[in-house]
């Protein structure tokens, strides 16, 4: 058969193609829509090292193979959505190598036409960032630690806990206090609780309603709120921002307070 420059160009460029996507790292694989389930028809070095399967064992198969029973749901339908729709489409996903041992996937998926064959393709593009992603998970840990410490609650006695809060006060750490005091008073049954003010480096109108807040949430609970360490600009920025602390005991200290619970 004789071949003319533009079929040897394309075929000179298709080895090219090829002999990269062997040499790089990364797994690759390719399906056919065309195909019963959409199976892998080429997958290169990169793809078998991943996931440490052969060749042969990976032919024939669907991508979905490499997942298990605690693969995400929700990135699964994604993929599958992608996929219909022949939209690229780039996710993380939990999947097993053949030995069982799990790994993070960051899969990318791109529709590609393919000239000589007269029809579209997926090309998936698959990288191992399990090493990242334990390390993203490590660091919201010891965030989330952080934030916890950073708003402590110190039981004083059978019916009294102190929350001494330190710092500049947003929202995030406010909803933080309202979900710890909750669940502390719930579980304690206390009857009292002090927030001590003395450490708040800014009073402003987010602090104020979240004090006002928490006021409501216990009242409900059935414990009683008192405010120690308040200065003069906390209640003018209440004043302000139309919320009514009025109703709640304030002392100059915690001391204060004690005393006069006892």
């Amino acid at each position: 058969m004789k071949v003319n420059k533009e079929q040897l160009k394309r075929m000179k460029r298709n080895e090219f193609v090829r002999t990269a996507i062997e040499y790089v790292d990364t797994g690759v694989v390719i399906t056919d829509p065309e195909l019963p389930d959409n199976p892998i028809v080429y997958t290169n070095e990169g793809f078998e090292k991943l996931s440490g399967y052969s060749t042969d064992e990976i032919i024939g198969n669907n991508c979905r193979f490499l997942q298990g029973a605690d693969s995400d749901k929700e990135t699964v339908a994604q993929l599958r959505s992608a996929i219909q729709n022949e939209e690229k489409i780039k996710v993380e996903i939990k999947n097993y190598k053949k030995n069982g041992e799990f790994f993070w996937n960051e899969l990318q998926i791109y529709p590609v036409y393919f000239e000589s064959e007269h029809q579209t393709f997926f090309v998936g593009v698959q990288q191992d960032v399990t090493k990242r992603k334990m390390a993203e998970e490590r660091s919201e840990h010891y965030f989330e630690q952080v934030k916890r410490l950073s708003t402590p609650i110190v039981p004083i006695d059978r019916k009294v806990s102190i929350v001494p809060i330190v710092g500049h006060i947003d929202d995030e750490r406010i909803d933080l206090i309202l979900k710890n005091v909750s669940a502390h008073i719930q579980k304690s049954g206390d009857e009292y609780l002090i927030i001590d003010l003395s450490g708040v480096s800014h009073f402003t109108s987010e602090l104020h309603k979240g004090v006002y807040q928490l006021h409501q949430l216990i009242k409900l609970m059935g414990a009683e709120l008192m405010l120690t360490g308040a200065r003069p600009d906390f209640v003018l920025e209440g004043v302000q921002a139309d919320f009514s602390l009025s109703s709640v005991k304030s002392f100059p200290s915690v001391q204060h307070a004690l005393i006069t619970i006892n």
